[in-house]
């Protein structure tokens, strides 16, 4: 009998991982996920609705192991990077599936979180109204999620180094001006 992870949603989680290593996500079944941890189809469906459910599952989990050791936005970027580097097989298997749109939306929440560090770190002392600091939030989180979708689909072929240096050269500067524009006041409308 095999041993499970500590956690049984980890063990399924981890036999998805090794199974996107051969094949793309649309190729997989539940039957094979739960061969491979050698446990019943209930206990598959006791932790999750469906592939899809454990794919989001799963996607969480990496993403908050990924940034773990990230001390400040541009490590936990350069982690996304480096991590999605790693498992470009994987990432592959998913990105060119209808599961897609799970990943997409990781990072999403991923970018988001930057964002607000880097907000904060660089706009923290402007009175934002908390409309404005969404809209903020929002603008760079599709900035950053649009660069990693763009770099998947370019076959990861930048040096992330490079790439998150770009960023940082970008963004540092430039969110605290965006945010000082917020905290101004609207010019009036021209007559």
């Amino acid at each position: 009998m095999k041993l499970l992870a500590p956690s049984t949603k980890l063990a399924l989680a981890n036999s998805l991982k090794k199974l996107l290593q051969k094949k793309f996500l649309d190729d997989i079944t539940v039957k094979e996920i739960v061969e491979d941890c050698e446990v019943n189809r209930q206990t598959f469906y006791y932790h999750f609705q469906d592939i899809y459910d454990l794919l989001r599952w799963y996607l969480s989990h990496e993403t908050e192991q990924a940034l773990t050791d990230a001390k400040n936005w541009r490590e936990g970027m350069l982690a996304a990077f480096r991590y999605l580097q790693e498992n470009h097989v994987s990432v592959y298997h998913v990105y060119r599936s209808s599961g897609r749109d799970h990943m997409d939306c990781q990072f999403f929440a991923l970018s988001r979180a930057l964002v607000i560090r880097l907000l904060a770190l660089y706009a923290g002392d402007l009175p934002l109204t908390e409309a404005d600091q969404d809209f903020l939030t929002d603008f760079y989180m599709y900035a950053l999620s649009g660069i990693l979708v763009r770099w998947i689909s370019d076959d990861m072929q930048e040096d992330p180094e490079v790439l998150v240096g770009r960023l940082e050269r970008l963004l540092e500067p430039e969110i605290r001006h965006a945010a000082e524009l917020f905290v101004r006041p609207e010019p009036e409308p021209l007559p």
